[in-house]
């Protein structure tokens, strides 16, 4: 069920059928960043750039968070190209998923682009890559990229800040190889089925 949450056009009705009890107050319970990653002049040979994105529900990165990194995968071992996604606590792995392809970003003047979702259901948080698309890779990301781990005294996702996530992206290596990388637009969905959309300041 959380798939079609994440992942289908019906996102509010599928939700609605799993939430039986609204709070008085609508909590956030669906957060969509909406990316944007501009490449000069990538060098494929020592897989460059490669960057980390962090998203968290309560706005405490360093504990409980989903990661994405683009461009290469590393948790036990280090792997070139693609994305990783995982869920984190306490910097433990609690699910991870690799992507399938693996080829390394090469293409001077590419874009990429993607959203990042971050769900709360049912005592879980979710994750999920979806609609991504550069020249290199083509369409990337779907449900095959759901993360999800316990939610553990977290209600909601009203801990949730953007300027969080735009400060804790890490350009680990290849930071000159980046033109561009921008947070365009942030959506909000509330239990009650209210939205709200945000434009984050470049």
């Amino acid at each position: 069920m959380m798939r079609a949450i994440l992942i289908g056009g019906m996102l509010w009705t599928t939700l609605a059928g799993a939430t039986s009890v609204l709070a008085d107050q609508p909590s956030l319970i669906l957060v969509e960043e909406d990316w944007e990653l501009s490449i000069g002049t990538p060098e494929p040979a020592s897989c460059s750039p490669q960057i980390t994105f962090f998203l968290s529900p309560a706005g405490d990165s360093d504990q409980t968070y989903f990661q994405l990194q683009m461009n290469y995968a590393a948790e036990e071992d280090f792997s070139s190209g693609g994305f990783h996604v995982a869920a984190v606590r306490n910097e433990n792995f609690l699910d991870e998923k690799r992507s399938v392809v693996q080829s390394v970003l090469q293409t001077t003047g590419d874009k990429v682009r993607w959203t990042s979702v971050m769900a709360y259901d049912s005592g879980r948080l979710y994750y999920a890559l979806r609609d991504g698309y550069c020249s290199q890779w083509g369409t990337f990301g779907g449900p095959d990229y759901l993360v999800s781990m316990p939610a553990e005294g977290v209600s909601d996702l009203s801990g949730y800040d953007s300027s969080n996530s735009v400060a804790a992206t890490d350009i680990g290596f290849g930071a000159n190889r980046v033109q561009q990388l921008v947070l365009r637009e942030v959506r909000l969905l509330y239990s009650d089925g209210t939205t709200q959309t945000l434009n984050p300041e470049p």
